[in-house]
């Protein structure tokens, strides 16, 4: 395009200084009655073959020796007006038509292509987006609810197949969906596919650190690596996240690397635990504290073994939260904590043992 836009350039200057041949001359002619008339229907298909003519005159005449023309009509007064409005129409219209080509190249790669998916497939489908400031909710037609961030976009099928149900998405969205064992839910998002059945979860893009994550709220999810646009098989990375965990891919370095959400919440319809939820302990060993832990928000915590002769009275039920309730424990016996990957490690000076 930038080639036969540079020719075009060099065309215009030798037609300026009438050094053009006469097949040119005859071609931009042409071209510029299709643009005085580019307003009327019946003159679509001549400003076509304008076009036409004017490329090809470009591509195959542009190294030739032209012939010298007559100057005298155009140096004149009314053929130099003629051609100073025939030079900035000419140019305007190259301009135009060169940058609405690239902005709609521009605008069909932006959604070419999602999780490895051909853009044929998303054209299909239909589109539901956010241009607010605000959240935006939508439900699909299977009951699952939808929370589009701003920006985000969400391509779906007015019915879901009968054996799976796949959507295509760009931006951050949360996910709440409806639970369907014989229809698992794929979200294919920029180079991960999310595998669901029935859960809450999210999905953010990063394009500072060129990372996707996928963070669980309830349930169980699975994601995997997109393949590429010729093999749409996922590849074999794949992490099986349940609540409070999460994932991030980088795009970089194609790892999917796993870690907590930013705050852990307890985990719904579990067994009761025979009033252990009080979360109110007093002279309780601190590795029995830390296992109430565990099951009650599905977290792995390793301790250092000099914090387990600890004894603990603590009252952790006004706070909700895991890291809220750890902070707690860690004052009281003047320990630490610290995330690694999806695990949680506690150390500290820990207690002398009682007699």
């Amino acid at each position: 395009m930038m080639k036969h836009l540079q020719g075009f350039l060099k065309l215009l200057d030798r037609y300026q200084k009438s050094a053009v041949t006469p097949d040119e001359k005859r071609a931009m002619d042409t071209w510029y009655g299709s643009i005085d008339h580019a307003g009327q229907q019946e003159n679509t298909l001549a400003e076509e073959e304008a076009g036409k003519a004017m490329w090809s005159v470009i591509s195959n005449g542009m190294s030739e020796e032209p012939e010298q023309v007559d100057r005298r009509h155009i140096l004149s007064g009314s053929g130099r007006f003629y051609f100073n409005k025939f030079y900035f129409r000419l140019a305007a219209a190259c301009f135009l038509f060169v940058a609405g080509f690239m902005l709609y190249r521009s605008a069909f790669r932006d959604v070419e292509i999602i999780s490895g998916v051909r853009n044929e497939v998303i054209e299909k489908m239909l589109r539901v987006n956010n241009p607010e400031s605000v959240q935006k909710q939508f439900t699909l037609s299977d009951g699952s609810r939808i929370t589009l961030e701003p920006g985000a976009v969400l391509y779906y099928p007015a019915h879901f197949a009968s054996n799976e149900r796949s959507v295509f998405l760009k931006g951050n969205v949360f996910f709440e969906i409806a639970h369907d064992r014989s229809r698992p839910f794929y979200v294919h998002a920029d180079n991960i596919v999310t595998r669901v059945l029935g859960t809450s979860f999210t999905v953010r893009e990063d394009p500072k650190t060129k990372s996707i994550e996928v963070a669980v709220m309830t349930g169980v999810v699975e994601v995997q690596q997109a393949g590429d646009s010729d093999n749409l098989q996922p590849k074999k990375n794949k992490v099986v996240l349940t609540q409070n965990k999460k994932v991030t891919f980088f795009e970089q370095d194609e790892k999917l690397i796993t870690g907590l959400v930013d705050e852990p919440q307890m985990i719904r319809n579990r067994p009761e635990k025979s009033g252990e939820e009080r979360f109110d302990y007093a002279e309780m060993p601190f590795p029995a504290i830390i296992s109430i832990l565990e099951d009650a928000y599905g977290v792995k915590i390793n301790i250092d073994e000099r914090l387990r002769n600890c004894i603990i009275t603590a009252d952790l039920s006004q706070e909700n939260t895991l890291f809220a309730q750890l902070e707690i424990l860690c004052e009281s016996i003047d320990a630490r904590y610290e995330i690694s990957k999806d695990t949680i490690v506690m150390s500290g000076k820990g207690c002398e043992p009682r007699k």
